[in-house]
């Protein structure tokens, strides 16, 4: 039976990129026992099980579930022996732990991000004073990890390793790393830069610019072609329907949504690896704890305005189980790159007779979003004992990726994703397929004969009162499925024209509502990943009220403004 190591460390001192390069692309992830947290495992040259711990800042008094789940995990689990990762910046952290694991434990030391800021002393001579294996690292370069591995393969220690406490001088190189986001003014600002450019990026890559047509440009003709194939195929007109209306729909809509992914995913590790999302949420943690958002959890909404699924991904490096479950529950609240095409179409037809309003029609519900999202954080803070912000957290410098290590996490991201919630999204439309093909006349060829816009006739009570028609509010059940299928099934049920005749107030609050009242299913099965199903049901009801309720608050402050 292979042998098993556990990796352990502060947060920011780069162990799950140590973890990456010692394992490589067999990686795998697991639970605790009767526990939601994920862990991940790998093993290093098919002889030695290596386990990613989740991070702990300081041993002697855990704050979060998630320490005390890793200390417990690391001196009772079943483990040869526990290498405590450390960095140049998180030296004090980093031995108080090789301290603590050693009394009961084998314990290995590494010090990783060297090239940041090495000790003046060598390995060696640490390792003389220290009385325990010590290895100095750097995961981004690759180097030291030779030594480290051949070591890990044949280590077999014997019992708990006392320590000796050291005191270790550092360059102070280590210190300048990450000073650049230290200040929260300049912060914000980078935030704020980051998150235009990450939504710019997408629209580029997906719908194009300049010469460059866009990726979406080459797959929808094909994805078109299939269904044209299928329409025309000479099957039953039922058949035919579900062939192409419906998995063909979900296969077409899972299609086009991988590249969503993919580059979202991108962007996303590569703010991880290269530190941004460590140094911004900390320099910006003082000032968003009177908000009652982490600044960690600011740095995932902000990949939210690109794509809600990936910026669930991001959630799981925050520090904190109560942190990681808000900031996954206001996710949702963040309108994504899609929301914003609607956000557009819907406001270049409601307001085509006063295009000046437009620009404003749009910020609205990004404005509302916003004001919810720390109304939401407000609240979930306080049901879920969320710790705001982790007083004394080392700082995060900033480095250039590994390549290799970059494209391992982005691809295991990737493949999570497909695994978690790519049967979900394909299969979704097909299930649906019978309430939009169905109707009380038996198949119908025409959506507005089917259940779903009779269903659609009691969900639009929900808006009737602002004077939304039936056919708008019946098209946003399809923002379920995917916001990028509501303009479709508006054409459908023959909605659009219908947009034009809504009044200042009543158009405001359509946009409003429909930045609001759900997340897509892709969304969705990410979410319930994170959270749980139940939670994520609860969510999606609380999300549905908020928006009908923000829709009304906007008619009405529209209209009186507007008396």
């Amino acid at each position: 039976m292979a042998r098993r190591i556990a990796l352990l460390g502060p947060p920011n001192v780069g162990k799950s990129t140590l973890f990456y390069a010692l394992t490589g692309r067999y990686v795998k992830t697991a639970n605790y026992p009767g526990k939601t947290l994920e862990v991940n495992s790998g093993v290093l040259r098919g002889k030695v099980e290596i386990v990613d711990l989740p991070g702990v800042f300081n041993p002697y008094s855990p704050k979060d579930e998630d320490e005390v789940l890793a200390l417990r995990e690391a001196l009772e689990g079943d483990y040869d022996g526990v290498v405590v990762v450390g960095a140049p910046h998180a030296l004090k952290e980093a031995l108080a732990l090789v301290e603590y694991i050693g009394r009961r434990r084998p314990v290995a030391f590494v010090l990783n991000m060297v090239d940041l800021g090495a000790p003046q002393l060598s390995a060696e001579e640490l390792s003389a004073e220290m009385g325990v294996p010590v290895f100095y690292t750097s995961a981004a370069r690759r180097a030291g990890l030779s030594e480290l591995a051949r070591f890990l393969e044949g280590w077999s220690p014997d019992g708990p390793t006392p320590v000796k406490a050291v005191d270790i001088p550092v360059r102070p190189a280590a210190r300048l790393a990450g000073a650049v986001f230290s200040r929260p003014p300049l912060a914000l600002a980078a935030l704020l830069a980051l998150s235009v450019a990450s939504v710019l990026a997408m629209f580029a890559a997906l719908e194009g610019a300049g010469p460059w047509p866009g990726l979406l440009a080459y797959l929808d003709p094909a994805l078109d072609a299939v269904a044209d194939a299928i329409a025309s195929a000479g099957l039953p007109p039922v058949l035919s329907s579900f062939l192409a209306d419906g998995l063909w729909l979900g296969v077409s809509a899972l299609v086009e949504f991988l590249p969503y992914i993919l580059i979202a995913v991108s962007i996303v590790v590569l703010y991880e690896e290269s530190g941004v999302i460590g140094a911004l949420g900390r320099s910006l943690e003082s000032r968003l704890v009177s908000l009652g958002v982490p600044g960690r959890g600011l740095l995932c909404l902000m990949v939210a305005s690109a794509c809600n699924v990936p910026a669930l991904s991001t959630v799981r490096v925050m520090w904190g189980r109560g942190n990681r479950l808000m900031t996954a529950l206001l996710v949702p609240y963040v309108p994504c790159s899609a929301r914003l095409s609607l956000f557009v179409a819907i406001a270049a037809v409601a307001f085509s007779s006063r295009p000046y309003l437009i620009p404003l029609a749009v910020f609205i519900p990004y404005a509302v979003s916003a004001a919810v999202v720390f109304a939401a954080a407000s609240a979930y803070r306080r049901l879920l004992k969320a710790v705001p912000a982790v007083e004394g957290l080392p700082p995060t410098p900033l480095m250039l990726p590994n390549a290799r290590i970059y494209a391992l996490k982005v691809w295991f991201d990737f493949k999570s994703f497909l695994a978690k919630a790519g049967l979900l999204i394909a299969l979704f439309p097909a299930a649906l397929w019978p309430l939009t093909h169905f109707g009380p006349s038996g198949f119908v060829a025409d959506a507005s004969g089917s259940w779903l816009a009779e269903a659609g006739r009691a969900f639009g009570a929900l808006l009737a009162p602002l004077g939304v028609p039936w056919q708008v509010s019946t098209s946003l059940i399809a923002g379920y499925i995917f916001k990028e299928v509501v303009w479709g099934f508006m054409e459908a049920l023959g909605a659009v024209p219908l947009l034009s005749g809504l009044s200042v107030p009543a158009a405001l609050a359509l946009l409003v509502f429909t930045a609001v009242y759900s997340a897509c299913i892709a969304t969705v099965a990410s979410m319930a990943g994170q959270v749980g199903w139940r939670l994520t049901a609860l969510s999606l009801a609380v999300q549905l009220a908020t928006a009908t309720a923000a829709a009304y608050a906007v008619y009405f402050a529209a209209g009186a403004l507007l008396i």
